[in-house]
């Protein structure tokens, strides 16, 4: 939860709009648990969290985010179970020597070995290809909520960046309220490591069915 700095009211205002999430995508999934829908469902987060960003853009906020831009793609990215499974459905779709080549990129990195914590990796994701996300209209909501208000920052790998509250904040709310709903209906919604996971998913047919019955896959 995003609570450095805000007031007591800011942080009762993101908790109540993460509620009205959960309970929204509670109503929706209460019978999906099992349905290739549960997994379809994720859209909506990623949906909803494009159009936060639009709106911050509307109302004045200007981005340091251009085409080619991938600084943030070297950090840490994390995906819950369904925007994985989204991701593994698209790449499958594609044709054979591309799938064999994102499993070999995949495996590859997953092989990386680092001296330091996981989550300090500064390694460019197994996605980035030419400098572009090669799964960008399936990208999951950590990556489209990634955004920064000075590319100098983000050049020098700044250990904070600057950004926009609005943005964080509506992303969070979307992201927790997503995260809460799937739990509460019994399918396990924690954040995993979006290349191992991408990698289990790509290489165990039986993972999606496993996962929509209640089971941790990715632990």
């Amino acid at each position: 939860m995003p609570n450095d700095a805000l007031s007591p009211a800011e942080t009762a205002a993101f908790l109540q709009s993460a509620d009205q999430v959960r309970a929204a995508a509670v109503r929706y999934l209460s019978d999906k648990r099992g349905s290739p829908l549960a997994i379809t469902f994720v859209r909506n987060l990623q949906n909803g969290i494009d159009q936060v960003v639009s709106a911050a853009i509307n109302q004045g906020v200007e981005l340091a985010c251009k085409v080619g831009c991938n600084h943030c793609c070297s950090a840490r990215v994390e995906a819950i179970a369904p925007e994985v499974f989204r991701i593994a459905r698209d790449i499958a779709s594609r044709p054979a020597e591309e799938i064999n080549a994102h499993i070999e990129r995949l495996r590859v990195y997953d092989a990386m070995p680092s001296a330091v914590a996981p989550w300090q990796r500064r390694t460019p994701c197994p996605f980035l290809i030419d400098d572009l996300c090669s799964i960008y209209a399936v990208r999951p909501g950590v990556c489209r909520k990634a955004h920064s208000l000075d590319v100098a920052k983000c050049v020098e790998n700044a250990p904070e960046i600057p950004q926009s509250l609005n943005i964080v904040l509506g992303a969070e709310a979307l992201l927790k309220g997503t995260a809460d709903a799937y739990r509460e209906i019994g399918l396990q919604a924690a954040a995993h490591a979006l290349g191992p996971a991408v990698l289990i998913a790509l290489s165990d047919p039986a993972a999606e069915s496993r996962w929509l019955s209640g089971e941790a896959v990715f632990e």
